[in-house]
């Protein structure tokens, strides 16, 4: 049974800075939708983050770790074959509900132990929900800026209750919606020299929290025998983003998020994988006609992509520069 999500419903929120009557505050994706010609992005699977974990069953001791990033979820091995999975591939979202849409996923075929592109099913509601309009349990301004909802059948915007298999987190000052699968596989030897395989799997929006619920899955099977000590641990983070934003990608590495996953391991273990982005500054500061932020900046664009012209006024917010060394960089633009 997958976790439910309920959110509250909408407060109240007083910004404190000054504006023209002409200026919009922007402070996320949804301030920037919402006066958009086109309200809606079209977000795709930007990569698959996949962690293989082995260890002790009470999560406690690493054996090995190895990550590695995946441009295409074709690429993926699950480590049990007869499961359900499902990638998300591509969806239309906005600020507002909107339902009929087109998901694309990527649905591992158990029998043909192959992936195929589910592209179909114009079923499914979309809604990109900002974290300062809503109460959302785990979630705020602070560690997230926006959780995208994909539900099959609709999305209705007074019934605020999703399962977590129906949800995205964006990460602060990202505008790329993550979410995590975790499969935990045990082995028991049979007496022929064969091995019986269990597994319990789970979507969540930590990685942790996947693993945690996968590892109590898997611990109802009462056909494992409590002597068993070692298990495998698979993790599958899905990130999408509107390919049409020239920002930087998360700045949180591969290697960080893997070092999350078994969160109650007490053993370092090393990764091979570069990060997926080194940008991880941000500074406060005014962003001028000619910009001065980090070095001589060659251009600016707002959270969705969209390019700041030359002597333009910017209003307060958050923007990505682009500084001397090519390198894009966040700036908070002051009031």
């Amino acid at each position: 049974m997958f976790k439910k999500v309920c959110l509250a419903g909408l407060t109240a929120f007083a910004f404190s800075f000054a504006q023209e009557e002409t200026e919009t505050y922007i402070r996320n994706i949804c301030d920037t939708l919402s006066n958009s010609a086109t309200p809606k992005v079209e977000l795709k699977l930007n990569r698959v983050e996949e962690t293989l974990w082995y260890g002790s069953r009470d999560l406690k001791k690493t054996d090995s770790v190895k990550v590695n990033l995946h441009e295409d979820y074709g690429s993926i091995t699950p480590i049990m074959q007869k499961i359900s999975l499902r990638i998300p591939y591509s969806i239309n979202a906005g600020c507002v509900t909107s339902n009929y849409n087109l998901f694309k996923y990527g649905e591992w075929d158990q029998n043909g132990k192959k992936w195929t592109l589910n592209d179909e099913n114009d079923d499914y509601g979309s809604w990109i929900i900002d974290v300062n309009l809503y109460n959302i349990p785990g979630f705020d301004s602070t560690n997230s800026n926006n959780v995208l909802v994909v539900k099959k059948g609709g999305v209705n915007s007074e019934e605020l209750s999703f399962s977590a298999e129906d949800l995205m987190v964006s990460r602060t000052f990202e505008f790329a919606f993550d979410s995590w699968q975790a499969i935990a596989l045990a082995r028991v030897k049979k007496s022929d020299g064969g091995a019986t395989l269990y597994s319990g799997s789970a979507f969540r929006l930590d990685s942790a929290e996947a693993v945690a619920a996968a590892l109590a899955s898997l611990n109802k099977r009462t056909e494992i025998p409590d002597t068993l000590s070692k298990i495998q641990v698979q993790v599958l983070r899905s990130v999408l983003t509107d390919p049409n934003k020239k920002a930087v990608n998360s700045s949180s590495s591969v290697a960080e998020s893997s070092s999350s996953v078994v969160s109650s391991s007490s053993v370092e273990s090393s990764s091979s994988v570069e990060p997926a982005s080194s940008e991880s500054s941000t500074a406060i500061g005014r962003l001028q006609a000619t910009p001065r932020a980090f070095g001589a900046a060659r251009a600016i664009r707002r959270l969705d992509g969209s390019v700041v012209k030359a002597g333009e006024a910017l209003v307060p917010g958050v923007y990505y520069v682009k500084g001397f060394d090519g390198r894009w960089k966040k700036q908070v633009e002051l009031p």
